[in-house]
């Protein structure tokens, strides 16, 4: 069983061990603006719960959330968590207000595929020199169907 919930500071060993892509410092920032979400593997026998993937955001031109961040360990792939990640991210947008998301990938990863058959629509590419092209995705959120996974438990 997958539960999600907010990372707290108590999680930053283990967000500074795995995300190598931001500054300790502004990690600590993040988690503490409640902007990234957590999930967990809930181990019932053992009574403990396990980190195994997070999603970080934070808003492009102060206004749109944007989905910086979506990773899942490698042992934890192709079981529903970063889709349950994405759902739970996007169904807390929508309640804060906000009617679309944006996230990006680069062109040469197949990240795109993923965005694309959860609902992600292209809306632009980004070029820089020496660099694969940066692909920007959205997502209309009224349009956003309610997808409930019983396997997933929300806090």
């Amino acid at each position: 069983m997958v539960n999600i919930r907010v990372a707290a500071q108590t999680d930053l060993p283990f967000l500074r061990e795995n995300d190598s892509h931001i500054a300790a410092e502004e990690l600590a920032s993040v988690v503490q603006r409640g902007r990234i979400l957590l999930a967990e593997h809930k181990d019932e026998a053992e009574h403990n719960d396990a980190p195994i993937g997070w999603l970080r955001w934070g808003l492009f031109w102060d206004e749109i959330p944007f989905m910086n961040m979506l990773t899942v360990l490698s042992a934890n792939r192709g079981q529903g968590t970063g889709r349950a990640l994405v759902t739970y991210w996007e169904k807390q947008m929508n309640q804060a207000g906000y009617s679309r998301v944006l996230t990006s990938t680069l062109s040469d990863e197949s990240a795109q595929n993923f965005y694309r058959a959860m609902g992600y629509i292209d809306a632009g590419v980004l070029l820089l020199p020496g660099e694969s092209s940066e692909i920007f995705l959205l997502r209309d959120l009224e349009t956003a169907p309610d997808l409930p996974d019983p396997h997933i438990t929300r806090q």
